[in-house]
């Protein structure tokens, strides 16, 4: 079995101190970390694991007692720090990206750090082979980390991360090590983890598509890993699902896990067996359906039932059945898309004017007033001048390719608007075609900045409308916000939906809808919810 050996790569000058030299004087040196400024305190751990990584003066228990010790500290930063650049809109400020880029290095450095620590063990060091499934374990937890940071901000990583995470996995099955317990006070639920558990919980955190989540979503792919990992299972042999495919993993290649129909097992094959996570997923989707709470399941419980069946459904069927193959792709003869972003803008291109209440009669300006006087009309100047003061506008994509309702774009690098996951769109094709609604369901940042946007579209041509909450008791204002109705397609039995801005309704409340050309609004109530986006949400009423 090949072993890690140590690099020295870019060693601090010889008159360089370290900051501390064994395990006790590294917990002095942390208590002596202000904890005020969590970027500096964050930059000091990166700065004092740098010195200690490229040190051969660590006696090896040592070292990895103050790895032990620093990597406590290192996950309360990471969670502070992470506010600065998770759930941010897509390309993240410099300012957001010096956070998240410094949060990485500190990840890569902690994977080093063990690292340093394994090279101990394979130099039979006679205190540290005792602690050679903790070493590998956290070394395979830095290196999830690591994917993960990547995820939260869209980018790919490092493909040869996977080669380094397999590396691992043959090397605790080769020692018999993957299914020893260690303490694991930051990474697990109950304070004990294993090689196996650390493995699958990268494996198939990868396989879940966090190119498509919100990090709120990725937080509850993490919290189900933690409480249901345990019972994934890697075997040697060929374990197919219900529809024939079986999930497998090649310790050779530098990719994750993937289903196939024709797998077949070989040395460097490894296959995921999903029986008893099916079971369990499928049993408290039974129980979500039908109201239970998500805390009682062991489940996040900020979690609304109806939303937290949903994301077990998708991971079931990434995780257990194997997603079906994006539908036929073509490129479209139109090259380029026309997009306005959220409600509020969308809304006024489709209505052609600004949003004001319906129930109340709009006062003209003063400018306005001077204009009729002057030409008999407003004059376009000023128009131009009153949507100015909102900044309306539109921005022309690049067009890659569509398939069943859904179109990747490429967004202009000198375009001054974020995307983020969830986020609603107005989008046509062509400079004569007509707005339809979509949402951002994926967000790739390609080498180079490029980044790809995957858009499906809302089935049905869009009306304005103006929305407010019906519940008296639970309305914060008589005032009207922006909405959208979109029709409903007999055909394809879609009823009707409307398009409301997030929070504003509730299931079984009433909803005041006042439709453009409409002399009177009407008072609906919500069904059920289609969709909640991040700025929007979509709901069946009758």
């Amino acid at each position: 079995m090949a072993t890690y050996t140590a690099t020295n790569h870019f060693p601090p000058p010889k008159s360089a101190s370290m900051f501390f030299s064994d395990a006790r004087t590294c917990k002095e040196w942390l208590k002596s970390i202000p904890m005020t400024n969590i970027a500096q305190a964050q930059q000091g751990i990166l700065d004092s694991l740098r010195m200690m990584n490229r040190s051969n003066e660590f006696i090896p228990l040592e070292r990895l007692t103050s790895m032990e010790l620093l990597r406590e500290t290192v996950a309360y930063l990471l969670g502070e720090q992470r506010t600065r650049f998770v759930g941010k809109t897509i390309p993240l400020a410099a300012t957001e990206y010096t956070a998240w880029n410094v949060s990485r290095s500190l990840v890569a450095e902690m994977e080093e750090g063990y690292r340093r620590c394994w090279v101990d063990v394979c130099n039979s060091d006679e205190h540290m082979g005792a602690h050679a499934a903790l070493i590998i374990q956290r070394t395979i937890r830095y290196l999830g980390l690591q994917m993960l940071l990547a995820g939260f901000i869209y980018r790919r990583f490092d493909t040869s991360l996977w080669m380094r995470l397999h590396s691992q996995w043959m090397e605790a099955e080769h020692r018999n090590l993957c299914d020893a317990r260690v303490k694991d006070s930051v990474g697990s639920i109950d304070g004990n983890s294993s090689v196996a558990q650390a493995y699958t919980a990268v494996v198939l955190g990868q396989l879940a598509n966090i190119h498509e989540l919100s990090a709120r979503q990725i937080d509850f792919v993490d919290a189900v890993m933690k409480r249901f990992g345990q019972k994934v299972s890697i075997v040697r042999e060929t374990a197919a699902n219900a529809q024939g495919l079986t999930l497998g993993i090649d310790l050779l290649a530098n990719t994750g896990a993937s289903f196939s129909a024709s797998a077949t097992p070989a040395e460097h094959v490894r296959f995921i067996d999903m029986t008893d996570i099916s079971r369990s997923i499928r049993r408290r989707i039974k129980k979500l359906n039908d109201g239970e709470d998500p805390a009682s399941m062991d489940l996040p419980g900020d979690w609304k039932p109806i939303d937290a069946r949903d994301q077990l459904l998708r991971l079931h069927l990434l995780w257990c059945e194997g997603r079906p193959p994006r539908g036929a792709i073509t490129v479209p003869h139109e090259k380029d898309a026309i997009l306005s972003f959220g409600i509020g803008e969308t809304h006024f291109l489709l209505s052609g004017d600004l949003f004001g209440q319906p129930d109340v009669k709009r006062e003209m300006s003063r400018q306005e007033t001077n204009d009729i006087a002057m030409f008999g009309k407003v004059s376009e100047a000023t128009i131009r001048a009153k949507y100015a003061d909102f900044n309306y506008g539109t921005e022309t994509w690049g067009m890659i390719d569509e398939s069943r309702g859904a179109f990747r774009l490429l967004r202009p690098a000198n375009s001054p608007r974020g995307v983020a996951i969830g986020k609603l769109v107005g989008m046509k094709i062509g400079k004569d075609s007509a707005f339809y609604l979509g949402v951002i369901r994926e967000i790739v940042e390609e080498p180079e900045n490029n980044i790809v946007v995957t858009v499906s579209m809302l089935p049905g041509k869009p009306e304005p409308a103006a929305v407010r909450s019906g519940d008296l008791r639970t309305r914060g204002s008589l005032t009207y916000v922006q909405g959208f109705r979109l029709p409903p397609m007999e055909a394809l039995k879609i009823p009707e939906t409307l398009i409301v801005p997030s929070g504003l309704a509730q299931r079984g409340r009433g909803i005041d809808v006042f439709y453009q050309g409409h002399g009177t609004p009407k008072q609906v109530t919500l069904y059920d919810f289609v969709e909640r986006g991040m700025d929007f949400d979509r709901v069946t009423i009758f």
